[in-house]
């Protein structure tokens, strides 16, 4: 029990750093001009540290070649490793739907698709963790979790024009890619036996497909340098926190599932953003009673879920056991 409770305290922080990385980028997004100039800046810093780590780092060295030797082996499939790919699309998603269908309603359509993908994901066993049952108290987790969100942002949603249509679809489908991307991970760490050789293939992985998707607006002329390079010093250190992003999420799946994961990394994502946005005065009044109660909403939805999933672990062990046999 004080094991679970240690990954899922790892979980939360993961998730708020998430939301600390996601104000890092907004603003050299601003300052650049353009969102997928931040993004190729997130990802390029981050895989340029993971890079040198490697080079320097015994244990991650090893744990490459650990990888290397399981997908030989087949205990781990080569599309098993490619979940570094769904991050550079989800980031191109990202740039695409936010400035058509706004951060809100962004929001709520990614934490839709997590969630129910996170239950499938789970049900078919493709994390680390094993196949976990669809139980009524999981289901009804997944959709507090959304009705929380809903509650903590519907009010700024501004927009019900129907061109939002095609991101907001677009938006469900990136937050099912997490999922899937979060369980793939976690099988990446457990081949690996280290979790920042598996960030450093998710980094590497999602700065190629960026560059491959960049290139071609680069000889369009619709994507060029940034317009301006002056944004504060904290905004440069996104890449460094999705480091740590990505290497909480890959240890911690292993042992609370994909669902799970995702709810208790979300709770520390809307922490994280309401406390940064309380002491930002300029931002304080967003901070309004229903946010709180969306996010209080969120955390009974991640607590449901863990009672969920203890119990039907409880569940499997003592259908497991052996009867013993009865005297004649």
């Amino acid at each position: 029990m004080t094991s679970r409770l240690l990954w899922a305290a790892l979980a939360f922080v993961g998730g708020a750093l998430l939301s600390v990385q996601s104000r890092m980028n907004g603003e050299l997004a601003t300052v650049f001009g353009h969102g997928l100039d931040a993004a190729l800046w997130s990802f390029g810093s981050g895989t340029l540290a993971l890079t040198v780590a490697l080079l320097l780092s015994r244990p991650m060295r090893s744990g490459l070649v650990m990888l290397r030797s399981a997908v030989a082996d087949r205990r781990l499939r080569w599309y098993q490793c490619v979940g570094g790919a769904m991050g550079g699309l989800f980031v191109l998603c990202q740039s695409y739907a936010v400035p058509l269908a706004g951060v809100a309603l962004w929001t709520v359509a990614v934490v839709g698709g997590q969630t129910a993908s996170g239950m499938a994901v789970d049900r078919f066993g493709i994390g680390p963790a094993g196949r976990l049952p669809v139980t009524a108290g999981r289901g009804i987790a997944a959709a507090l979790a959304c009705v929380g969100v809903l509650v903590a942002v519907g009010g700024r949603v501004s927009t019900t024009d129907a061109t939002v249509i095609l991101p907001v679809v677009l938006s469900v489908l990136a937050g099912m890619s997490l999922a899937v991307q979060s369980g793939i991970n976690g099988r990446v760490g457990v081949a690996s036996g280290n979790a920042f050789t598996t960030a450093w293939l998710n980094f590497t992985l999602g700065l190629t497909v960026l560059v491959l998707l960049i290139v071609p607006e680069a000889l369009l002329g619709q994507f060029g340098l940034p317009r301006s390079l002056d944004a504060p010093w904290w905004a440069w250190w996104g890449g460094l926190l999705g480091i740590g992003v990505v290497a909480a999420g890959v240890v911690g799946v292993r042992y609370l599932g994909v669902l799970l994961q995702l709810l208790l990394m979300l709770v520390g994502q809307l922490s994280a953003a309401a406390l940064l946005d309380l002491l930002n005065p300029e931002t304080r009044g967003t901070v309004t009673p229903l946010v709180l109660l969306g996010l209080l909403v969120t955390l009974a939805a991640a607590a449901l879920a863990g009672i969920s999933a203890t119990r039907a672990r409880r569940a499997e062990r003592r259908a497991e056991e052996p009867t013993e046999p009865v005297a004649g």
